[in-house]
C-alpha cells in the first residue's frame, strides 16, 4: 500500500492544477518509484522535468510537508526504508559489474562494423541485482549490422550466457532517435560511453534538442572513454561482409528477424513502435516495455494522494 499521509488541503487538488512549481518535482520521484528506486539530490535535479536552480529548497519544502521522505542521502515519495537498503545493495553490485562491462565492451569492438559501445539499462543507472544482465547500446559503421548482431548473439550464447544483451543497435547514418518521450530521454542521458568519445558526442548532439524538452537540467556521463582502434579481424570481416554475398546474407538475416517477430510478437508490440528492424537500426524487445512504464507513470500521478495499491515493475530497468 502507498504510504499514508495527510497533505495540505490545497495540494490535494488535481495533480495538474495550479500549484507551486516544486510540486512538479514529485513527478520525477514518482517515475522512479515504478522501479522502487529512490534518488539522490543530484539525480533529482538531473531528472527534473523543468529548469531549476533551487533544488535544495524545493526538496526541503517537500520533505517538510511530508510529500517526500529523506532516508540517509536518498529521497523517495513513500516512506519505504527497504527501498533505500535495496538501492545501496544494488549500487554495490553495479560497481562490481562495471569492471565486467568494460571488459565486455572491449570484446565487442572485435565484431564487424562496431564503432562505439555504451552501457544502457539498469547498470547505466548505477543499479544491478542478481537477475540483471549488462545492457549495451551499440553504434556501428553502416554495413551488415544484422550479421554483426547475429555474431554477437552467437558469442553470447556460447561463451557468456545470461551475461550481456545488445538491446539497441544503430549505424552512424541513423543517429537520430525517433521514439521521443520521458523514458527514452532518461535512457539517453544515462548512457555510459565506454568506446569512442567522438561518436558518442555526435550522437548526443543530434538528439540533445528533444532530450532537453524532457530533461532541461540533465548532465551527461563523461567517464574515461577509450578511443576506437580498428582491429585486423574487423578489417578482414568487414571486407568480406561488404561484398555481394555478404550484403545478401545480411538481408536474409534481417528478414529472418522480421519473420520471428511476426510469429512471436503481439499486435500491441507491433503498434508500440518499440521494435525496429531495418538496414540501419535494430531494436528488439519481447514486450511493449516503454508503453507499460509510461502507463504506470500516469497511474502513479493520478493515485499519489490516495492509498491505492502500487504496481511495481517486475525488474529495475530494461
Amino acid at each position: 500500500m502507498a504510504a499514508s499521509f495527510d497533505p495540505p488541503e490545497q495540494l490535494c487538488q488535481d495533480f495538474t492544477s495550479q500549484r507551486p512549481i516544486h510540486m512538479d518535482l514529485i513527478k520525477t520521484f514518482l517515475y522512479f518509484a515504478i522501479f522502487q528506486h529512490p534518488l539522490t539530490r543530484e539525480e533529482a535535479q538531473n531528472f527534473c522535468q523543468y529548469p531549476t536552480k533551487s533544488i535544495d529548497n524545493e526538496l526541503h519544502e517537500l520533505v517538510a510537508q511530508k510529500l517526500l521522505y529523506k532516508i540517509k542521502k536518498y529521497y523517495l515519495p513513500y516512506n519505504y526504508p527497504l527501498w533505500v537498503e535495496r538501492r545501496i545493495t544494488g549500487n554495490e553490485l553495479a560497481s562490481k559489474k562495471m569492471r565486467k562491462a568494460k571488459k565486455m565492451a572491449g570484446i565487442l569492438t572485435y565484431f564487424p562494423f562496431v564503432r562505439s559501445v555504451m552501457i544502457s539499462g539498469s547498470l547505466s543507472k548505477g543499479f544491478m541485482d542478481h537477475q540483471s544482465d549488462i545492457d549495451f547500446f551499440v553504434i556501428m559503421q553502416p554495413g551488415s549490422i544484422a550479421i554483426s548482431k547475429f555474431l554477437m548473439g552467437l558469442y553470447r550464447r556460447l561463451f557468456a550466457p545470461r551475461t550481456f544483451c545488445i538491446n539497441f543497435i544503430i549505424d552512424s547514418n541513423n543517429l537520430h532517435i525517433q521514439k521521443q518521450n520521458l523514458y527514452t530521454a532518461i535512457e539517453m542521458v544515462t548512457l555510459i560511453p565506454l568506446i569512442d568519445a567522438d561518436l558518442y558526442d555526435r550522437f548526443m548532439k543530434v538528439n540533445m534538442d528533444w532530450i532537453r524538452k524532457f530533461l532541461p537540467n540533465a548532465i551527461l556521463h563523461k567517464p574515461d572513454i577509450l578511443p576506437f582502434r580498428k582491429k585486423s579481424i574487423q578489417t578482414f570481416l568487414e571486407y568480406l561482409l561488404s561484398s555481394g554475398p555478404g550484403t545478401k546474407l545480411d538481408d536474409l538475416l534481417r528478414n529472418e528477424y522480421k519473420k520471428r517477430l511476426r510469429r512471436k510478437a503481439t499486435m500491441e508490440i507491433h503498434e508500440s513502435g518499440e521494435v525496429i528492424i531495418n538496414k540501419g537500426v535494430i531494436k528488439l524487445h519481447g514486450k511493449p516495455y516503454q508503453k507499460k512504464i509510461m502507463n504506470l507513470y500516469n497511474q502513479y500521478q493520478e493515485n499519489f494522494f490516495t492509498e491505492k495499491e502500487l504496481v511495481f515493475n517486475e525488474h529495475f530497468y530494461d
